[in-house]
């Protein structure tokens, strides 16, 4: 059979089936017998004049009650105003479609979604036949859905956390406007974006591990700091809780989490830890550090069975500074000898202010070391006259004890009592050092000439 023929029969297919009238069960059992929707019939006036045999389903009628109907006893009171409106588009068209909301038996409100279509029947009466399926439980749960993504969003756009989700490769696929903020990003610019990009390598691992025990264990992660790079290249630290994204069949999808900008209690338990180990006047460490450092040398030196010396310097003359000077000019003095001791020193060496006008240094490195070289550099340095607000003060010097690991003791407190003493022998001359091996030998001065 050719094209034209197959095509002019299912025209005729197609216009036998408009002369059906579907109030005729015995023609549509079949299709009556498997579908669920509302097949109907009404004249032009809106009266029905044919129904599903078997229908009652949404709207509560059955078929005998619902031919003594109108469509219009269906509506709302504010819809049958416009009925006329639906059956001139049917006239005019030929078929209408929509959603319209009816009352069923029961006084309840559905919304249904109909198909009509203008017919003739076989005595040339117009009739308009349709079919109609209720669409409130599907429009209700998408509206529920809608409102619960509306006030997802709100809430989301509403809090001072940034929220990410990210896929299982680390890009972004969704974020509230507050994660954009934190990091200087327009919200196009990061989208897509894998979070490695913001952050250097130590913490990309960091974070890829903590991703990853997520993935592993399905257990989130309540708190872990994390330090973020600006589009400007500058860094803040962040808060992150993260958990893991699944889809409906329970498969891991991505993470999602909350961060929250901590870049000013960072900066705070920052400045808190750097007071808590330097020195506020000179910036050197202080007497607490310079303990644990002690401690965590001569372990070291335990460990590698090498040696460790410490110095312990006493600036002289320094109460003169203050009762003729006054304190602003010595807390200046000290400023320049911190200045000084940090210029000959090496990387490895550790330097502290104990308190006043007294100084430390651990002597890093692990062949044997050779503190009286150092001394004797410490000397010199410190010795040389300081210009301080157009005041020249030249009688300043310093006076040096040492001791050494495992030599002149095994733990922190005698090593720093034994150079201590060794100070106090200094002190006798000033401008020199003494070693605390000299308990035996007696204190050896300087060879640098005495200032003063």
């Amino acid at each position: 059979m050719g094209e034209r023929e197959t095509r002019a029969a299912l025209e005729k297919r197609i216009a036998e089936f408009e002369q059906l009238s579907c109030d005729d069960p015995a023609q549509f059992y079949e299709i009556y017998q498997s579908v669920n929707e509302f097949i109907f019939e009404h004249d032009l006036e809106g009266n029905f004049t044919g129904v599903s045999p078997r229908f009652i389903g949404f709207l509560g009628y059955s078929r005998e009650e619902m031919l003594c109907l109108n469509v219009k006893d269906l509506l709302l009171e504010k819809d049958r105003a416009h009925f006329q409106g639906y059956l001139d588009r049917v006239v005019e068209n030929g078929r209408d479609e929509g959603l319209i909301p009816l009352i069923n038996k029961a006084g309840r409100r559905r919304i249904v979604e109909h198909k009509n279509l203008l017919a003739v029947r076989a005595d040339g009466t117009r009739t308009v036949r349709g079919i109609a399926k209720d669409v409130t439980d599907t429009l209700e749960t998408e509206q529920a859905l809608i409102e619960s993504e509306i006030r997802f969003r709100t809430i989301l756009d509403s809090i001072e956390d940034g929220y990410f989700e990210v896929d299982l490769a680390g890009n972004f696929t969704f974020f509230n406007d507050v994660v954009p903020a934190h990091i200087g990003y327009q919200a196009d610019e990061l989208m897509g974006l894998n979070y490695q990009r913001l952050m250097d390598e130590a913490n990309a691992r960091q974070v890829f591990e903590t991703f990853h025990s997520v993935f592993v264990t399905g257990t989130p992660t309540k708190s872990f700091d994390w330090e973020l790079m600006k589009k400007d290249g500058t860094k803040i630290f962040v808060e992150a809780s993260v958990s893991l994204l699944r889809d409906r069949n329970g498969d891991p999808t991505g993470f999602c989490g909350i961060i929250r900008d901590i870049s000013d209690r960072k900066r705070s338990e920052q400045e808190l830890e750097y007071l808590a180990y330097h020195d506020t006047l000179t910036g050197l460490h202080n007497r607490k550090a310079f303990l644990e450092k002690l401690d965590d040398a001569i372990r070291e030196a335990r460990r590698y069975e090498n040696y460790r010396s410490v110095l312990f310097i006493d600036l002289d003359h320094f109460k003169k500074v203050n009762d003729v000077y006054g304190h602003e000019i010595g807390d200046m003095l000290l400023v320049q000898v911190a200045s000084r001791l940090r210029g000959i020193l090496r990387d490895t060496d550790y330097v502290s202010r104990l308190g006043g006008d007294e100084f430390t240094i651990i002597i890093g490195g692990t062949s044997r070391p050779s503190p009286e070289r150092l001394a004797e550099r410490i000397i010199k340095t410190l010795g040389r006259p300081y210009d301080i607000q157009g005041t020249k003060i030249d009688f300043v010097t310093p006076s040096i004890g040492i001791s050494t690991y495992p030599d002149d003791g095994h733990d922190a407190e005698t090593l720093l009592k034994r150079a201590d003493q060794a100070m106090y022998r200094a002190k006798e001359k000033r401008n020199s050092y003494s070693s605390a091996r000299q308990d035996q030998e007696g204190p050896r001065p300087s060879k640098i000439r005495k200032l003063r």
